[in-house]
């Protein structure tokens, strides 16, 4: 299971890339996407500026002024221009670092050439200029930490190689532009670092509230039906839905009472999973809703986004099924559990009720009857009220068991369902 902790425990401390080549990569996807409109305005403004800073060219410069308009018009701004043009084409986008650490590169070069040709005129002025791309490389160009690491090094060994062999500056000069320079760089990479930290932090936060919002719609869904839970989540208040018909099964294990009395509450607790896990699978299988467990008793109901169609036929098809559940259940246990069950057809109310412990649940006499159903049902059987029995005899085998007193209800002419037709 992903975590902050695992994820930073896989961490290079120094590059600052997962160890974990999936997750960085989707990093990277992820980077480059957040940081490309940055990119864009970087190059924009990147070119601006070097246009503007062609008037301190024919301020500070005696002669020569018209040489530096080529290095910053002719080569240094059309490759700005050509970079942002090229962020819009997919292949350049998947490669936005190369891309970014090739214009910077030439834009630094591009000051290091102007200030190599006319450091007499100004070389403070241009000197101070080539700070200027080590800063941008770090804080705005979206490079990450160790791309912008690489560009401002090889920025740092061609400027000390041009301002040593193509310039008259003095020593002292030059070790005290490479002491700025160094410390330019210093600040840059610890602002740069921070800066990817921040990415990757919000990144892997994303991602985990991502996983812990599936997680918490998993459980939610284990608890509620799916279209119950999506309302929930835009509606706080109670959820109440009248159906005009809908099929309720209630099915309870038989001798499981005396089945305690000679295990562990442990013991009793594996049984009852046992058992239930395969009808919550079943329920699957068939798109039933289930609503709820209580003690060794379950209970289904057709599916409540289509309660009329065949939904019925489903429950009718997954009361013959648990029988077979148990009765495998017997031969590979040695245990002796049976079951019976009841199912009814008619109006009722689903919904949720509360604010806290969520409770999905139907209300109805529907509910009240398939319960008598099944507690007035033989052992071994499934009982099945008249209403249900009229929607079902075309597709099953019935055993008509006539009238029989239901507690609260009084007279009610049942069946018994024995298996399919087809």
């Amino acid at each position: 299971m992903l975590n902050e902790h695992k994820i930073n425990d896989s961490q290079n401390k120094v590059t600052l890339s997962f160890t974990d080549a999936a997750l960085e990569k989707l990093f990277r996807l992820d980077h480059a996407r957040q940081t490309l409109s940055q990119v864009r305005a970087a190059l924009i403004i990147a070119a601006v500026l070097y246009g503007l800073f062609s008037v301190i060219d024919f301020i500070t410069i005696q002669e020569g002024q018209w040489a530096t308009l080529v290095v910053r018009f002719a080569i240094a701004i059309p490759t700005f221009v050509l970079g942002y043009i090229a962020t819009n084409r997919p292949y350049f986008r998947k490669r936005l670092q190369l891309l970014v650490a090739i214009v910077m590169l030439v834009a630094g070069i591009g000051i290091a050439v102007i200030g190599v040709l006319y450091e007499n005129a100004g070389s403070d002025l241009y000197l101070a200029a080539t700070f200027l791309p080590i800063f941008w490389a770090y804080i705005y160009s979206g490079l990450r930490f160790i791309n912008a690491v690489i560009t401002t090094l090889i920025l740092f060994i061609t400027f000390n190689i041009m301002f040593y062999f193509a310039s008259d500056l003095v020593m002292t000069t030059l070790v005290t532009y490479n002491f700025l320079l160094i410390t330019s760089m210093l600040i840059g990479m610890l602002g740069g670092y921070m800066i990817e930290s921040y990415f990757r932090r919000d990144f892997v936060n994303k991602k985990l509230l991502r996983l812990e919002k599936r997680e918490n719609e998993r459980l939610l869904l284990n608890i509620l039906p799916e279209h119950i839970a999506e309302e929930l989540k835009s509606n706080s208040g109670t959820i109440a839905k009248d159906y005009e018909q809908i099929t309720v099964l209630f099915s309870d294990l038989v001798g499981f009472t005396k089945l305690s009395q000679c295990h562990t509450a442990k013991e009793i607790v594996a049984i009852l999973n046992d058992i239930f896990s395969r009808f919550d699978e079943l329920t699957g299988v068939l798109e039933l809703d289930k609503i709820k467990t209580i003690g060794d008793a379950y209970m289904v109901t057709s599916n409540l986004r289509n309660p009329k169609g065949d939904s019925i036929h489903r429950v009718a098809e997954f009361a013959l099924e648990i029988q077979s559940i148990v009765d495998k259940y017997n031969k590979s246990s040695g245990h002796d559990i049976h079951i019976r069950t009841g199912i009814h057809t008619g109006a009722a109310v689903a919904g949720v009720i509360g604010v806290k412990k969520f409770v999905y649940d139907v209300w109805g006499n529907t509910v009240n009857i398939a319960s008598r159903m099944e507690s007035e049902c033989p052992v071994g059987g499934i009982q099945v009220s008249e209403e249900s029995y009229a929607l079902l005899k075309d597709g099953f085998k019935f055993e008509d068991r006539g009238m029989i007193k239901v507690k609260g209800f009084g007279e009610m002419h049942t069946y018994l369902l024995r298996g399919s037709i087809t």
